[in-house]
């Protein structure tokens, strides 16, 4: 017999049109799916949980993650973008074994599942062999979240033994395509990351093509500082390689142009407003790209300099982008960016912006199960107004009593379930440790800037004479 759920009593937030919300109501699920929504549905044959006073909603969906960093959490609080390169990409990703990404990858989806993230777009790009590979992608599939498993083909500072040419990490993704990650259907499916496209031009568009063939979403870093030479998009442009398949993220810099050229082909964008904010990025595109009609979805990006939970990011660029149009306007007269259009930004805009709105990204019968159950009835969210006002408004990851992913029970009542969270914490403490021993230690990490120039075009957002603070 199919597993069978009814949630009863809770206010449902659908994230579909507003008027299909539900007070108090329930939601009858069989099999993964939600099979039916109202109130005073039958409990027959079910396994009932009450939710009197709490709300529920769809499942959170981060659009970029670099889950392997988990293990450098913290190390990055006063981190600049060039810092971060000079640190993680430079000096520590080469030293990442794959017990390392192990044991960053899990942690990090628990945490990510922790604070309601159902579905993440894991950006890999610590990728050395296939057995980085492979650890990567088991991490994900341990934790029990649905992911993107978004294989980097960026290689590191020096030549990998494993992947002397680009041509052996495209088939190592190919490998992966044929084995683990061959069904569209899987709860971890493919995507491709792909190298900064500061690489020779014939490397970006082999790369693109390659993640075609496999008839995987891409992604890619774009115009997160001003470079000297066509933009990422410009060049993708020239060729006629947009496409509804790939998603941007930061885009800090882009001119309306080029948000023109995204919004045409269908493209998205992931806007990471805490890690732009911080490391001098610019400021989010939220806003502009709303205006110019581009799909806008949020990520937590960088663990190792901030948090991991979209509730602040929605905060964070929903007040950047008031508090600068206000400084514009003076003393303003409405505020243009609502706090719900937020909460669309990571439930249903995210999941149309890789590939699966149909199955996830709101609770209406016919999807997946991917839903989080907030405690309304805390003092943060009492009394409850208007709810989807008050998740991006009020709420916090505390607030997330339960999780679903498919249906199955992963969080429940405070607690994740099926995993030893005590021994994944000593699993990415050792790594922690192993990863700082082998660069000789916390001083060692920012002493690579110099070379940043070796692997990045840092254009006008290269700042002479600027000095590094230790």
């Amino acid at each position: 017999m199919a597993e069978r759920w009814l949630l009863q009593g809770a206010t449902v937030v659908t994230g579909a049109p507003e008027h299909e919300d539900l007070p108090c109501g329930d939601l009858l699920i069989e099999d993964g799916l939600i099979v039916a929504m109202g109130r005073g549905l039958s409990a027959e044959g079910c396994q009932v949980l009450p939710l009197t006073g709490k709300l529920v909603m769809p499942g959170l969906i981060d659009t970029h993650r670099h889950t392997w960093q988990t293990p450098l959490r913290g190390l990055g609080a006063d981190w600049t973008v060039m810092d971060y390169l000079a640190a993680v990409r430079v000096k520590l990703s080469p030293v990442f074994r794959p017990e390392d990404l192990h044991a960053g990858t899990l942690a990090g989806a628990l945490e990510a599942l922790d604070a309601g993230i159902t579905t993440l777009v894991d950006y890999s790009h610590c990728i050395s062999s296939p057995e980085h590979a492979d650890a990567a992608l088991q991490g994900l599939q341990d934790s029990g979240i649905q992911a993107l498993f978004a294989y980097g083909f960026a290689p590191g500072p020096e030549p990998s033994p494993a992947f002397p040419s680009p041509e052996h990490r495209f088939a190592d993704a190919r490998r992966l395509r044929a084995g683990p990650l061959s069904s569209d259907s899987g709860r971890v499916r493919l995507g491709i990351a792909l190298t900064e496209m500061q690489v020779p031009w014939e490397q970006s568009r082999a790369e693109v093509h390659t993640a075609r063939a496999l008839g995987v979403p891409i992604s890619l870093h774009c115009s997160a500082w001003p470079v000297t030479g066509p933009s990422e998009v410009e060049q993708l442009a020239r060729e006629g390689l947009l496409g509804p398949d790939l998603l941007f993220v930061h885009c800090t810099f882009s001119g309306d142009e080029d948000l023109a050229r995204i919004a045409n082909s269908g493209g998205s964008i992931s806007a990471t407003p805490e890690s732009e904010l911080q490391m001098g990025m610019g400021f989010p595109i939220v806003g502009r790209a709303l205006r110019a009609g581009v799909r806008t979805t949020l990520g937590c990006d960088v663990v190792a300099s901030n948090g991991g939970e979209l509730f602040t990011a929605m905060r964070l660029a929903l007040q950047s982008e008031r508090g600068r149009a206000n400084a514009l306007a003076g003393l303003p007269r409405r505020l243009d960016l609502k706090a719900r259009q937020l909460l669309r930004m990571v439930t249903q805009d995210a999941a149309d912006a890789i590939g699966l709105g149909a199955i996830t990204g709101s609770l209406r019968p016919g999807k997946q199960a991917d839903l989080v159950v907030l405690s309304a009835d805390s003092l943060n969210l009492s009394p409850l107004g208007a709810p989807r006002d008050a998740i991006v408004m009020q709420a916090h990851a505390g607030n997330v009593e339960s999780v679903m992913v498919r249906g199955k029970l992963v969080k429940h009542r405070g607690v994740l379930l099926g995993t030893e969270v005590s021994a994944v914490r000593r699993q990415v403490l050792r790594a922690r440790d192993a990863v700082l021993e082998r660069v000789g230690g916390m001083s060692a990490l920012l002493a690579e800037h110099a070379r940043l120039e070796e692997h990045w075009d840092l254009g006008a957002g290269r700042a002479p004479g600027a000095t590094v603070s230790r």
